[in-house]
């Protein structure tokens, strides 16, 4: 069996669909979340992860997206200076959209292979899970099975499979858009688990849709520099 781990899509369906045309053969995709915003295509990543039957656990940057929905925040409703990427994001979208977003779980369990996997968005703010200890309260009190022995998780952007002990382990796939700013890597980033075997992928792919479609939005300043440092041309 073919798993293809993503996170942090961030409305990015060109790096999407660059890893679907690697990795089409995947049976099963999971999601750890942050579908939507800081990125032009929120509606079609969220039409894509529907059409893949893609299992996905809820990002801050999708529940962000919700709250700011039923707010009636948009970009024609705030001023100027204060356009957002949510902003642009709760714009593109349906309420039905809204609500597939609203209804995702913070987190699942998954059966991989007869091994099963704790899915979530993040651990605790950017800090990343470095001890037993840690691991085994975590799943106390974010999974119903607290015996799970390996967790996926997101959030960080930061791509890696840490091991806590010869069974206990905790994968994140890095971000299918974009890095840290301290990380100049331009690849798509994700994972897949075949048979069990864990492999982390990066994957070059077309910016220039995006450089594209950045010429056609306009936000503050800040929102806009950080979609030029990810996207643009270096």
């Amino acid at each position: 069996m073919k798993t293809l781990v993503l996170s942090d899509i961030h409305a990015n369906i060109v790096a999407l669909e660059t890893i679907w045309a690697q990795e089409g053969d995947a049976d099963l995709i999971l999601c750890t979340g942050d579908l939507v915003d800081y990125g032009p295509f929120p509606r079609e990543v969220l039409d894509w992860v529907r059409a893949h039957n893609v299992i996905c656990t809820q990002g801050n940057h999708d529940l962000w997206t919700v709250m700011n929905f039923q707010e009636g925040r948009t970009l024609s409703s705030v001023a100027e200076a204060e356009c957002a990427w949510v902003h642009y994001t709760v714009e593109h979208l349906t309420a039905d959209d809204i609500g597939f977003l609203a209804g995702l779980p913070t987190a699942t369990t998954v059966d991989l292979d007869g091994q099963p996997h704790g899915l979530t968005h993040l651990y605790n703010g950017y800090e990343e899970i470095v001890s037993l200890h840690a691991f085994s309260e975590f799943n106390d009190t974010t999974f119903a099975d607290g015996s799970l022995a390996r967790l996926i998780l997101g959030h960080t952007h930061r791509q890696s499979i840490r091991y806590l002990s010869n069974d206990h382990l905790w994968i994140n796939p890095g971000s299918t858009s974009y890095r840290r700013k301290d990380d100049p890597d331009q690849t798509a980033h994700y994972a897949t688990i075949v048979d069990g075997s864990i492999q982390l992928h990066r994957l070059a792919y077309d910016l220039r849709p995006l450089r594209a479609a950045l010429e056609t939005i306009h936000l503050k300043e800040s929102e806009m520099r950080v979609a030029r440092h990810f996207w643009g041309a270096r």
